[in-house]
């Protein structure tokens, strides 16, 4: 595997663990589970296996037939499961955003220019 893609693995793996332990005890969140499961288990040792198994000989095939060469495209496939990824993340996290927000409204209304006791 190319060293840059080491990094995007790395990276996938990070948010993959991120994801898992955030739904891990949420019943609701199952299908965020199982597809961080499924991309983590199936998807991608399928798609590094797939580029492994090109003999590095025949790799400028790739090139010729798409424009761009197996790294690029393994790359760009690493991005696409990383966005995917960051979505499932933000997606988890926005109950707590708007959570933290709810509550500097109240603080800012409790203790703020409003506040009786001043």
């Amino acid at each position: 595997m190319p060293d840059a893609s080491r990094t995007l693995v790395a990276r996938m793996l990070s948010l993959i663990a991120d994801i898992e332990a955030r739904t891990q005890d949420d019943g609701l969140m199952v299908s965020a589970l199982t597809e961080v499961r499924q991309m983590r288990d199936s998807h991608l040792p399928r798609l590094i296996a797939s580029y492994a198994d090109i003999p590095a000989s025949h790799r400028a095939e790739i090139f010729r037939q798409t424009g761009r060469s197996a790294s690029y495209n393994l790359n760009q496939g690493f991005e696409k499961m990383i966005a995917r990824l960051e979505t499932l993340s933000h997606s988890l996290a926005q109950e707590d955003l708007d959570s933290f927000a709810d509550n500097l409204r109240f603080i800012d209304h409790r203790y703020g220019e409003d506040d009786p006791l001043r």
